[in-house]
């Protein structure tokens, strides 16, 4: 009896392990079926539209419009993940508060420093449709971008005829719809694009086909010094190999229409961080200004600097960067852990001083072109003289 008692202790020992292990094996799987939505996209209601006229629908919004030296246009990463519809609602209580305290401190943070912030409330597409490029995922952006550019377009009649510089941020989601401004306003706008002192796309895949077509004219920054330019990467620590193969097989692009097109296995742009040239070069950490985690802490609060903590390639369309010894600074493995807004920001005081420079150069680029005026770019025949003879 004693025997067949462990017997029975023992299998149902093993069983337990065995289907933690295939829990742990099929994480991943798991948590994104839990993550789909279970009402398709063409059915689902989706939220009441924010009015950027009101506070209530910016996460961030300057105390006084004149502060710093720019004007910064945030766009947040996805911190909606409900499976109850494919947008979220702009008045989420959990998603609300991953926002304001997780997303908007360490992505916006760097950038409160340099200038007057100015970051919407949207109805994002839910973290699964990150996942997908059947007509869902694809739809639930392309309503989420509409709202970013709606927030634009206010952002702008508040700019008014102002020359202070613009930087554009966004990260994971908000990179996509800050892709999508940059096509559909800067590169359609010359007098816009001369302000653009540089965008930031972060962890979210940038095609390098982009600068062939609709972004001829907003190129990646090849250097420190330069302005009007695209900065991008995707940076991945050591045991996320998946997610590199994801990146790069589900690019997206924005057409003429700002409707999302597909493109499966495309290079992307990798600007490094602590040098900020797409170099393919490892930049050593003694590069490295500092990583901070910002979570938690008001956003008047600087967080202090961990400097060193990593080293970062170029390899291929993935910025490869070395895990910090600070536990705190890595990302997390368990159940789409990953997929979240970071607490942390391994470059948090690099994009900080990187954005005061090209703030200050593109100042001195205005201040050049102000100076000289436009070339006669052709002649103009003449048919009849508007200028008369002197009497003798």
């Amino acid at each position: 009896m004693v025997s067949m008692r462990l017997a029975v202790t023992l299998i149902a020992v093993l069983l337990t392990a065995a289907a933690a292990a295939l829990v742990l094996v099929f994480q991943d799987n798991i948590t994104q079926f839990n993550l789909r939505p279970r009402t398709p996209f063409q059915i689902a209601a989706p939220p009441p539209p924010p009015a950027y006229g009101a506070r209530g629908a910016w996460a961030l919004w300057p105390d006084a419009p004149d502060e710093g030296s720019a004007d910064i246009f945030y766009v947040h990463s996805t911190t909606y993940s409900d499976r109850r519809g494919w947008n979220g609602p702009i008045t989420g209580d959990h998603a609300e508060r991953v926002l304001r305290e997780v997303a908007a401190a360490n992505e916006a943070g760097p950038f409160l420093r340099v200038g007057a912030v100015y970051g919407p409330r949207y109805r994002q597409a839910t973290l699964y449709a990150s996942f997908t490029h059947k007509y869902d995922g694809l739809a639930s952006r392309e309503l989420a971008y509409r709202d970013v550019a709606a927030a634009f377009e206010h952002f702008l009649s508040q700019r008014g005829e102002s020359e202070r510089p613009i930087i554009m941020v966004g990260y994971g989601q908000g990179g996509l719809h800050v892709l999508g401004l940059l096509q559909s306003y800067f590169a359609a706008d010359k007098d816009l694009r001369a302000y653009l002192a540089a965008a930031y796309v972060v962890d979210q895949g940038t095609p390098l086909s982009l600068f062939e077509g609709p972004l001829l004219d907003i190129p990646p920054c090849e250097s420190p010094e330069s302005v009007r330019c695209v900065i991008s990467y995707i940076d991945i620590q050591p045991g996320f190999e998946d997610e590199e193969r994801r990146f790069i097989s589900r690019a997206l692009k924005w057409n003429a229409s700002s409707e999302l097109v597909p493109l499966p296995a495309s290079p992307l742009l990798c600007v490094n961080p602590l040098s900020w040239t797409a170099t393919n070069e490892r930049i050593s950490a003694e590069h490295h200004l500092g990583a901070a985690s910002a979570t938690g802490l008001r956003l008047s609060e600087t967080p202090p600097p961990i400097a060193k903590a990593t080293s970062a390639q170029c390899v291929g369309s993935i910025l490869s960067v070395d895990a910090p010894q600070q536990k705190f600074l890595r990302r997390k493995h368990w159940f789409g852990a990953q997929w979240r807004p970071q607490n942390f920001n391994l470059f948090y005081h690099d994009l900080t001083v990187d954005a005061a420079r090209r703030i200050e150069h593109l100042n001195l680029v205005l201040e050049e072109e102000a100076i000289h005026l436009d070339p006669i770019e052709e002649a103009v025949d003449l048919v009849v003289s508007p200028v008369n003879k002197v009497p003798d």
